[in-house]
């Protein structure tokens, strides 16, 4: 499957170096396709409990999530860990991914971080995309990912109008894409 919504000039082109393997797919997905009439509207960042998780008889996980990009080879993520779990406001969030090309084509990979606030003051989204990191790597090959978020990206806009960091726990999700089932968590807490 190939989304090229608007691919321009060189769309032909570039479509034509896809499909017959010239070039490897790299593009991620900027929405979230929906399955079934019944899940609109999709979106990867929905109000925790807004949609529920079951419309009918049917499933509300997204025939294509936000992020999710095919590739002509595999990857898989391990081992997520955090630096330091206790963190203030002032302080930023280092964590460490180890990314494995498992296929037999060089890849480039795009490691997605989103972050889950556990308890929050007001109703907020489930997960939220906060950064990315592009990968390059060789068939076969492993490297750590290092990545550094600030805490301050870590806020909501409180029932004030206000935007800042509740203390409490959070979440670090990281992986190839938003869909629950593809992202490693990483426990840390906001003093």
């Amino acid at each position: 499957m190939i989304w090229a919504a608007n691919p321009g000039m060189q769309g032909g082109r570039a479509l034509a170096e896809i499909i017959s393997g010239a070039v490897e797919p790299s593009g991620r997905l900027p929405i979230s396709f929906a399955r079934h009439v019944g899940q609109q509207p999709t979106y990867y960042n929905q109000i925790r409990g807004q949609h529920g998780d079951r419309y009918a008889d049917l499933t509300q996980s997204p025939a294509w999530a936000f992020g999710e990009g095919l590739s002509y080879s595999t990857v898989s993520y391990a081992d997520l860990s955090i630096v330091d779990a206790e963190l203030s406001t002032d302080d930023t969030v280092v964590a460490e991914v180890t990314v494995t090309n498992t296929g037999s084509r060089p890849v480039r990979e795009t490691v997605q971080v989103y972050v889950r606030d556990a308890v929050t003051s007001v109703s907020w989204t489930d997960r939220e995309l906060k950064a990315f990191r592009q990968v390059d790597l060789a068939p076969g090959e492993s490297r750590v990912v290092r990545i550094e978020l600030p805490v301050a990206d870590c806020s909501i806009v409180d029932a004030a109008g206000i935007r800042r960091v509740e203390p409490g726990e959070f979440a670090l999700l990281v992986g190839p894409s938003s869909r629950e089932a593809s992202l490693l968590s990483a426990a840390f807490t906001v003093v």
